[in-house]
């Protein structure tokens, strides 16, 4: 350890924490021979008490999924019966302990996380994995995912990886250290009795750069010349000497070792089998004289070093390692093994060679359905490189480029679309697929603009081939041409769609998209009358519902087992007002990719979920789904997705009224505007506008709004029509009336009062013409309520009462309580103008009182300060008379008793068991309790907890378990027990049922 006192005291504080119960990693990065494995011998001598985990990654096994991980858990796989059923059997079938469906990779790291935390229980865990970068890509990911959550586990991970071979083990997670050669007096203390001059120690130290391993193996050694251009790589220079000394002492082995070495196994089995088909004599295996190259743990042979394998394995001719490797596929002749056969077959090819090209596929088809997409693009990438020119080897190389989408590695995926471009045989259908692979690549990690260019020219070919195959490609389209500001996708869409039959239960969400479609593009959809036939002639200018698809029940989404088709269908029936459709679809699709641990899938439909709990007012829910979207978009390698939902979170803080939100969207503006991500930048220019409206800032705000998309385009973009209310109420506050006119009349057009729920009547006017709608017109509340508060907002003919009623009528009916506030506010401002007071402080109490209860401070102020202005004065919260919002809360408390005493179940009585503290663990907490109490009163108590602890607390409301809700949540056991707990301190309670029944009430008095 000399010279290493920096790296010495981290692995310590490490230690020391995970005694203390907190987790933590740390991976050594460095050349060979630097000290990385001797910095890992250290802190596993320094784990006293520590329960022991230890791996060692290898080339041969660098694309065999969880071959490390499985090296790594084996002396804990004892205990996996104690884990909950899915994840037991999660971890059985992966390492061959049980047949079944193979799971997931985040299933797998959700497994190995809850495996872990069972683990340390009693001790604390210490893992170890050396030579990390020859780890399968499949382990990396789900030692990543376990660093990521290891804040309250007991358990260290300490990793030693070269940094510029094999895998990239730049893990978030993980605190990277990189390791430098030692300085000189360190160095000279290394070499003390090794008879070198101080020149010749000056001279290895200049060669060697301080590399500890090369000082003691060079010392002594003909020196390097002076003269020389420059010194040979140091790795070059060790394996040398490495095989001089293999050379010198077992040059009768050396056939033999070259045969280990290509192995990776370490299987003794194997070994011999080979050897036997190559006439190796293998007796050396059970003598001592290898004993100083090898090490054997019973279970595996092992090099001490390395760059001594690597050196025996160069030392073989090429003809001679093809040979080795055909020994070793004939040895591996079980189906375990069918992944080893096909790699050495693949190693061992030269030229063409379908058989080796076949093995390799079916090896990749298995990876795939392991969960191990970078063994899959490996074996599928040498299988097109060993197939003849054809449709096949096209197909093999976008086949492992889609594997390499899936497993984030973004680098590769493009190289391999590449080649499989430049393919001249593919088939039409290989090349749509094809596009919108690269479309995904683009969405994910690359261009908005790019992706939509990609798939373009294929819609027309896709609906013509097979529209139901290529029907989440075609939803791609509309989704990316809105996310880029680019309206002509309506236009096409609506004249693609046009031309298909969409008569099918399976053409469900082509249906809704073509309804969409003709919407932007101007139509106006009229609901078919009785006796009319769908489809027959409507006129100029509108279309039937029959005809895109209105009259359908929706039973065709029933059958879609897909996440990202059911998100995007959600996402279009939002913006046709079909709401409550458009929740039940992210609902589903986000069901579906928990419960197959698609985190990818997951990540970009909390985006959704995230925007649409923004829209309903519910902020700290839309906080926990974006932030959990960002941590999993990390997660799945998704840094575009990752920045959306870090767009969401400044929004919420900028609805919130934090102080930090100008910071936070302007942070997102400054990523979004380097990745070109129009949606985001929208996201974050909104949140920005939004902050200066509250403040009275109009004009900036307008900059704001107006900065995401030209309005006045014909087609208008989407993104900065949503946003045209603000802008209105910005410009008609900023004095700019005519231009607020124009906006509120190009947001009427773009409309089309299109709510899919008409309001009810009110005497014999039908409500859609009452809101200057045809009767046989569809209206959505929300829609037609925004359009009535801008034309109150424009109005100077005396006409704003009437429709801020209509507004205020339609909010009624919808769920948009921001919305709703905002427009009370609105009203109650304007009645104080007209010197109305007390109609004045009705409104604006009822919006104070909204704000107040959805946690949007600022706009609670301001209404609280045009409230004062009316002559009433606010009083603290606490005191007087309950607002509306506490009444509804206290009322929301006694009808959920029954339901939390029925969810809560024999739980109540032990909270301990249930995974929440005990009532003396939350005595002494009396501030707590106090504010706990206040924000009760106020109806605003989940606002207490951070977003892990609401989602945890919403998940208790449902009645699941500590072990469900770490199921659902990717969490441990533990970690969801240590959430529990800081919420039933912060809300002051001491039971499951107190809680299910808090949550419960909020959601009834929201």
């Amino acid at each position: 350890m000399l010279g290493r006192d920096g790296e010495t005291a981290l692995l310590d504080s490490l230690l020391r924490r995970a005694r203390e119960g907190r987790g933590g990693g740390v991976v050594l990065h460095g050349e060979p021979g630097i000290g990385k494995t001797a910095l890992l011998s250290y802190v596993e001598e320094r784990a006293t008490g520590f329960r022991m985990l230890r791996a060692v990654g290898v080339a041969p096994e660098a694309d065999l999924p969880y071959a490390t991980l499985h090296q790594l858990l084996l002396p804990a796989l004892d205990a996996v019966d104690e884990l909950p059923g899915p994840q037991a059997q999660a971890l059985s079938v992966l390492f061959g302990r049980a047949h079944g469906t193979p799971p997931d990779p985040f299933l797998v790291g959700l497994s190995a996380l809850s495996l872990l935390s069972l683990w340390a229980g009693e001790r604390p865990v210490l893992c170890v994995i050396d030579d990390a970068h020859w780890a399968d890509q499949p382990t990396l990911k789900t030692v990543a995912f376990v660093a990521r959550r290891l804040d309250n586990e007991p358990v260290v991970v300490a990793l030693a990886a070269r940094a510029d071979e094999g895998h990239d083990t730049d893990l978030p997670a993980l605190r990277r250290v990189p390791l430098m050669g030692l300085k000189p007096d360190a160095a000279r203390a290394l070499l003390a009795g090794r008879r070198l001059s101080d020149g010749e120690q000056r001279r290895l130290l200049a060669v060697t750069g301080g590399n500890p391993l090369a000082l003691l193996e060079l010392a002594g050694r003909e020196p390097h010349p002076d003269g020389a251009q420059q010194p040979p790589a140091m790795t070059e220079e060790l394996q040398r000497s490495f095989l001089a000394k293999v050379m010198d002492r077992h040059a009768a082995e050396l056939p033999l070792l070259q045969l280990i070495a290509a192995d990776g196994s370490g299987s003794v089995d194997t070994v011999e089998r080979a050897a036997a088909a190559l006439r190796i004599p293998s007796d050396a295996l059970h003598r001592a004289e290898i004993d100083e190259l090898l090490t054997y743990d019973g279970t595996r042979l092992v090099f001490r070093h390395p760059l001594i394998r690597s050196a025996i394995y160069h030392s073989a001719s090429v003809h001679r390692r093809a040979a080795i490797h055909r020994a070793l596929a004939s040895a591996f002749d079980g189906q375990a093994d069918q992944h080893r056969r096909a790699w050495h077959l693949g190693q061992a090819a030269v030229g063409h060679d379908e058989r080796a090209a076949g093995e390799l596929e079916r090896s990749a088809e298995h990876a795939a359905l392991r969960g191990g997409p970078a063994a899959a693009m490996s074996a599928l990438s040498r299988a097109a490189e060993l197939t003849a020119e054809g449709p096949r080897r096209g197909r093999r190389f976008w086949g492992a480029a889609l594997a390499a989408v899936q497993g984030g590695l973004t680098a590769a995926a493009t190289d391999l679309l590449d080649r499989a471009t430049r393919e001249p045989h593919l088939e039409e259908a290989d090349r749509i697929a094809l596009a919108a692979v690269r479309a995904i690549v683009a969405e994910f990690a690359g261009s908005t603009e790019d992706a939509l260019e990609l798939i373009r020219p294929w819609i027309p070919r896709a609906l013509r081939i097979d529209r139901r195959l290529f029907t989440p490609t075609i939803a791609m389209y509309g989704d990316l041409g809105l996310r880029a500001n680019r309206p002509e996708t309506w236009a096409d869409l609506a004249g693609w769609l046009g031309e298909v039959p969409l008569n099918e239960p399976e053409d469900e969400v082509l249906r809704l998209l073509h309804r969409l479609s003709l919407r932007r593009t101007g139509h106006l959809l009229r609901r078919p009358s009785s006796g009319r036939a769908a489809g027959s002639d409507e006129g100029e200018g509108s279309t039937s519902l029959g005809t895109a698809g209105a009259q359908s029940d929706h039973g065709g989404f029933e059958t879609i087992t897909d996440p990202a088709t059911l998100t995007l269908a959600g996402g279009v029936a939002r913006q046709l007002g079909e709401h409550e459709l458009g929740r039940r679809l992210y609902r589903e699709a986000g069901r579906l990719a928990r419960a197959g641990g698609s985190l990818g899938a997951l990540a970009w439909n909390l985006e959704y979920q995230a925007a649409d709990e923004l829209a309903r007012g519910r902020f700290g829910l839309a906080e926990a789904h974006a932030e959990e979207g960002c941590q999993f978009a990390a997660d799945a390698s998704q840094p575009n997705t990752a920045c959306r939902n870090r767009g969401l979170l400044a929004l919420c803080a900028a609805l919130k009224g934090r102080p930090d939100a100008a910071r936070l969207a302007s942070e997102v503006l400054a990523e979004a505007s380097d990745r070109k991500l129009c949606d985001a930048m929208a996201y974050a220019r909104r949140a920005l506008g939004l902050i200066e409206l509250v403040a009275g800032r109009h004009r900036e705000a307008a900059r704001h709004f107006e900065s995401i998309g030209d309005w006045t385009a014909d087609p208008p973009p989407d993104l900065a029509m949503g946003v045209l209310p603000d802008l209105v109420e910005a410009l008609v506050r900023a004095g700019e009336n005519d231009r607020a006119i124009d906006a509120t009349t190009r947001y009427e057009k773009w409309t089309g009062h299109t709510p899919e729920l008409a309001p009810p009547t009110t005497g014999p006017e039908p409500a859609a013409a009452k809101f200057g709608v045809a009767a046989d017109l569809v209206v959505v509340p929300e829609v037609a309520a925004l359009v009535a508060r801008c034309r109150a907002l424009v109005s100077t003919d005396g006409g704003a009462d009437g429709h801020y009623a209509e507004a205020l009528h339609l909010y009624a009916m919808a769920d948009s309580p921001f919305e709703c506030a905002r427009t009370r506010l609105l009203c109650g401002e304007q009645l104080r103008r007209d010197r109305r007071r007390n109609e004045a402080q009705v409104h604006l109490r009822e919006a104070a009182d909204s704000f107040r209860r959805m946690g949007a401070h600022a706009w609670a102020e301001r209404a609280e300060g045009e409230l004062r202005a009316t002559g009433e004065s606010t009083r603290p919260r606490t005191a007087g008379v309950p607002s509306r919002g506490r009444t509804i809360t206290r009322a929301a408390h006694a009808d959920a008793d029954e339901a939390a005493r029925a969810r809560a179940g024999a739980e109540t009585a032990h909270p301990r068991a249930a995974g929440g503290p005990t009532p003396v663990e939350v005595n002494g907490e009396a501030a707590s309790r106090e504010a706990a109490s206040r924000a009760a009163a106020d109806g605003d108590a989940l606002g207490l907890f951070t977003p892990q602890e609401l989602r945890v607390s919403l998940a208790v409301a449902e009645g699941l378990t500590n072990r469900e809700i770490a199921a659902r949540l990717f969490l441990s056991p533990r970690t969801v027990d240590y959430h529990l707990r800081k919420v039933f301190q912060k809300a002051g309670i001491t039971s499951r049922a107190e809680l299910i029944r808090l949550v419960l009430a909020e959601r009834l008095a929201s």
